[in-house]
């Protein structure tokens, strides 16, 4: 009796753990998508490079040496967008994973103008939506964040910059 109640708790907790995605071509996808900006109008811009990646990094200290995370984000012509990140030690996966179906991160964003604002799936915590919005200005998109603290500014939060590797 006490494995069949850790066998139903076991498979409660893993089931619960999943809520909200599924896995599809062992990349995790919303079960029922709920992005915002899919509803809005989609508006293409000439100033984003729909054929390269664009990358940002981040340096960290990570086994006794410093490494850097590569964050990439790639824009299609249709709206959709996709993102995955990479430690200079996998860094030469980009090339197996930088199209819509295997991805790690998939979105859709749009723009006005020179502003950009994307919408991507988190698969962490059950799968979550995160937006960001940002400028768009010639091969880099500067994103901000809005923080209120006496009062509301807007700050720079990270840059996508256009790279050498092409978007499938």
């Amino acid at each position: 009796m006490k494995k069949l109640t850790l066998y139903i708790v076991l498979v409660i907790i893993i089931a619960s753990c999943n809520r909200g995605v599924w896995l599809s071509q062992n990349m995790y996808r919303p079960k029922h998508p709920k992005f915002k900006i899919r509803k809005t109008d989609f508006k293409s811009n000439s100033l984003i490079n729909t054929s390269y990646l664009y990358v940002s990094t981040i340096r960290y200290m990570g086994d006794s040496r410093e490494r850097v995370l590569y964050n990439f984000t790639g824009f299609y012509s249709d709206g959709r967008m996709i993102g995955n990140s990479f430690d200079d030690l996998e860094l030469l996966q980009i090339y197996n994973a930088n199209t819509f179906n295997t991805a790690t991160t998939i979105g859709y964003y749009t723009t006005d103008g020179k502003k950009i604002k994307f919408e991507y799936f988190i698969q962490g915590d059950g799968g979550q939506y995160v937006t960001k919005e940002g400028i768009i200005k010639r091969d880099t998109i500067i994103l901000s964040k809005k923080v209120t603290l006496l009062f509301k500014k807007e700050i720079r939060n990270d840059t996508l910059v256009k790279s050498a590797h092409p978007l499938k």
